[in-house]
């Protein structure tokens, strides 16, 4: 597995608490853009505190900007919390569990330190998702316009519902009753993931270090879109750094994989933290996660396609073949979330809407034409 490009190692090792040697002024700035792009800017500048000195002057003025924009996220997403705390009745609030960026923020884990994220993640049981959305429309948090289509489609197919924007204080908010489409036919026993779920001391919840890790690995591999994906894939480097160091969490961690189905997510996982990162992963739980991993030829594929799409989406760090690998991973997404015949269905209703666009004007595609009548992308 190659392909990595010097700034990708460079951004790593940045990541890692130290400077990479030799580095110059003009790469200083590129990182530094790099590291924006890749929604990781706030976290190099945690992980360089200790080495800040050895950090030009002019690029520690971005990365001490960078940690109070992280703050201020950091103060939103607590002081959400806060608000659901106030305004759900108890019975909503016992079963209410904050996923990704939001649950690293509020559980203070090594991946919430420095994370941007640009929406709050919720997950609540499908039998209370009406109750839920209709609470919060009391407080002004409403659903963007969207025809009937749509709406049909996000809420008998997909796993969430559409997202909610605070109309004061323009927080989204996106409310999940599953972890992955329901039309994927892959969609879990959501109980499975949340039966050990953990309350913390501000009295929001998230889940089980393991059943956090293995949606976070789900939820990147799943996706059709990588823009993200470094950060996502960092993300899971310090979940795996912090609690792999216990045998349990590993046990937990492989029993969940196998009883929901998601074992090549968390094999995947695995092979490409170590690959990009080099995360300490013991030998033992790699090789018993490399029974999940698919063909050789196939496992040829996904490394060649992986290993491009994870890395920071910027010029920069651009690689040969990485069109092609975005244009394959667009397609895998979709091909493993819809079955056939939805998925064409999509594919040409999409297309069909594109040259209505074109010929006729974006009108066409308002809330209310008949013509607007494509899935969202999930």
């Amino acid at each position: 597995m190659n392909a990595i490009s010097k700034y990708t190692d460079h951004l790593v090792t940045l990541l890692s608490g130290n400077v990479p040697k030799a580095i110059t002024h003009t790469e200083w700035e590129f990182l530094i853009r790099i590291a924006r792009e890749a929604s990781v800017l706030p976290r190099v500048a945690y992980a360089l505190d200790s080495v800040i000195e050895l950090v030009p002057e002019y690029a520690q003025t971005h990365l001490i900007s960078a940690k109070y924009h992280a703050k201020l996220l950091a103060q939103q997403v607590k002081f959400e919390a806060s608000e659901f705390k106030r305004i759900l009745p108890v019975e909503l609030q016992t079963e209410l569990i904050y996923l990704k960026g939001a649950a690293y923020t509020l559980s203070g884990c090594s991946a919430g330190r420095g994370r941007v994220f640009s929406d709050i993640d919720m997950l609540v049981s499908k039998a209370n998702l009406r109750e839920v959305e209709a609470r919060l429309s009391v407080y002004a948090w409403f659903t963007q316009p969207t025809d009937d289509y749509d709406d049909m489609y996000y809420r008998q197919w997909a796993h969430e519902i559409p997202p909610l924007k605070h109309s004061g204080r323009g927080t989204i908010l996106d409310v999940h009753h599953n972890l992955v489409p329901l039309i994927s036919g892959k969609a879990p026993d959501i109980n499975d993931f949340t039966a050990g779920a953990r309350t913390l001391s501000c009295g929001a919840r998230v889940l089980s270090p393991g059943a956090m890790i293995l949606h976070s690995a789900v939820h990147l591999f799943y996706q059709e879109e990588y823009h993200h994906g470094f950060r996502d894939l960092s993300d899971l480097h310090l979940l795996f750094s912090e609690f792999g160091t216990e045998q349990a969490f590993w046990d937990e961690l492989f029993i969940l994989a196998q009883k929901t189905g998601f074992g090549l997510e968390l094999a995947l996982a695995l092979r490409y933290v170590n690959t990009l990162f080099d995360t300490d992963i013991p030998q033992a739980e790699l090789h018993k996660s490399q029974l999940w991993l698919p063909p050789k030829i196939t496992l040829k594929i996904f490394d060649w396609m992986y290993c491009r799409v994870l890395q920071p989406h910027h010029r920069l760090c651009n690689v040969r073949g990485l069109g092609l690998a975005n244009t394959m991973a667009l397609l895998r997404g979709h091909w493993i979330k819809m079955p056939v015949h939805i998925l064409l269905m999509h594919t040409a209703a999409k297309g069909y809407r594109n040259i209505l666009k074109w010929v006729a004007g974006k009108g066409v595609n308002k809330p209310g034409s008949a013509k607007n009548n494509t899935p969202p992308g999930i």
